[in-house]
């Protein structure tokens, strides 16, 4: 008897457990023909050879397929191949491009498909009744990425004191980073103004006291920053110094130096040093002091060397570094276009053919490094007429082409020369004031631009 119930208990359970595993086994395969999601997609185009290369999302949630990544403006997609990877179990495959109307058609995998615009995927599952929309979408750049985009930035408003001269460096005041604007007011006999802004304003700017730079004396456009100070020459041959950028004062024991070129920045065998021009014996020489206040000087400078009005910019080259200048008004009063280079501030080369001419003699060129290439912004020529042309270099101011296109500057723009040129972190050029005519005032006003790719 217990025998025959021990049977009968242990035959219960099996069929039990039989009939529990065959309503999974249904309920398995029931789900399975309601699967329609798209696991995969990827596309391909004879006219743009990227799109295979490119990987989409899917969000199975929002029933949403793109591209992170943007594929280069103005590819075109009207003509693409899809290739979707699916479950087996969908019973059709259905889309709507956008870009042609409503017009629903059958899916296949060797259709053209315009994707200029969204394309909507229906999928149907093998039950029949269960469905799932896609939209998929292409995202491509709207922008032309080399292109410059220029800004009028600050206006008048933002300098409400006319200046004759300017000059503007980055530097820090109380431990803030930002620009340093020095002027000289218009009018006879005005003391130098100071203002501050930080570097992501440029809009506001703060007065500052400034102290010991003497009245109508100072070669504004000739200021530079060397070893985490400023200098400033004076038209009396004294050489000033600010450590602060508020208080300066005069450097003991030095030459007569008659113009500042630039610093050199260290690298390789260049040492850091201040490029200048002294005057010694009746002569002017090239002469370089260095962060001790030791100084070198150099043989006597060429007539067509240029003292004022040029532009400046450095560039690394065999693991040296290299100071540049072109443009310019020479020694012997004449405007130039030539450029050249030191790695040490005595010994100079001229970089370009002396013979060539790329671009007008001119004074007030601004020069700036910005995308591997060395760029020149307007200028003022012999006649007093003021330039916004762009000329650029890609072989560090040897030869020079004049820009057509993509980053020339806008009609709104004034010709000028005499600005002070700066790349921000952002991949902004940044042009402070600049002047008209050489001996006019400064014009109240910032402008500024970035190639597009530059903020991508």
């Amino acid at each position: 008897m217990k025998k025959n119930l021990v049977l009968l208990i242990t035959g219960g359970f099996v069929w039990l457990m039989s009939s529990c595993l065959g309503d999974s086994s249904s309920t398995i395969e029931a789900e399975a023909a309601k699967d329609c999601q798209i696991t995969e997609f990827t596309l391909n185009s004879g006219d743009v050879e990227e799109l295979s290369n490119v990987k989409f999302t899917i969000d199975q949630i929002n029933g949403l397929i793109f591209n992170l990544d943007s594929l280069p403006y103005g590819s075109d997609l009207k003509m693409a191949v899809c290739n979707l990877t699916y479950a087996s179990t969908v019973l059709s495959l259905e889309y709507t491009p956008e870009a042609v109307g409503d017009t629903v058609m059958t899916y296949s995998e060797t259709d053209s498909i315009d994707f200029s615009k969204p394309v909507k995927f229906i999928v149907t599952a093998y039950d029949g009744l269960t469905k799932k929309n896609y939209t998929a979408r292409v995202n491509t750049h709207q922008i032309i990425p080399d292109t410059l985009e220029w800004e009028f930035y600050a206006k008048e408003e933002s300098f409400p004191i006319k200046m004759k001269e300017q000059q503007v460096v980055p530097f820090a005041y109380n431990g803030q980073e930002g620009y340093l604007l020095y002027g000289q007011p218009a009018g006879a006999g005005l003391p130098y103004r100071l203002y501050f802004s930080a570097l992501d304003d440029m809009i506001n700017w703060e007065p500052i006291a400034l102290e010991g730079l003497p009245t109508d004396e100072i070669m504004l456009y000739q200021m530079v920053c060397f070893d985490q100070a400023l200098y400033v020459p004076s038209v009396n041959g004294k050489l000033y110094k600010s450590v602060d950028g508020q208080r300066w004062s005069v450097v003991g024991d030095t030459p007569y130096v008659a113009y500042i070129i630039s610093d050199v920045k260290e690298g390789g065998r260049s040492k850091a040093a201040l490029a200048v021009v002294i005057e010694e014996a009746g002569e002017l020489k090239f002469a370089a002091m260095d962060g001790e206040g030791l100084w070198t000087v150099g043989e006597t400078i060429p007539e067509d060397f240029p003292l004022i009005g040029f532009g400046k910019e450095y560039y690394s080259s065999h693991y040296n570094s290299y100071l540049m200048i072109v443009g310019g008004r020479t020694l012997s009063n004449q405007l130039t276009n030539q450029s050249w280079g030191t790695m040490d501030g005595v010994l100079w080369a001229r970089l370009s053919d002396i013979n060539a001419s790329y671009f007008a003699a001119r004074e007030g060129v601004m020069v700036t490094a910005y995308d591997d290439k060395i760029y020149l912004i307007g200028g003022i020529d012999a006649a007093g007429n003021a330039y916004r042309d762009i000329y650029e270099s890609i072989d560090k101011g040897v030869t020079w082409q004049k820009v057509t296109a993509l980053i020339i500057l806008p009609d709104t723009y004034r010709a000028r020369g005499y600005g002070s040129v700066i790349v921000d972190k952002n991949q902004y050029i940044n042009i402070f004031g600049g002047k008209t005519s050489a001996n006019g005032n400064v014009l109240r006003e910032i402008w500024r631009g970035r190639i597009n790719r530059l903020g991508f």
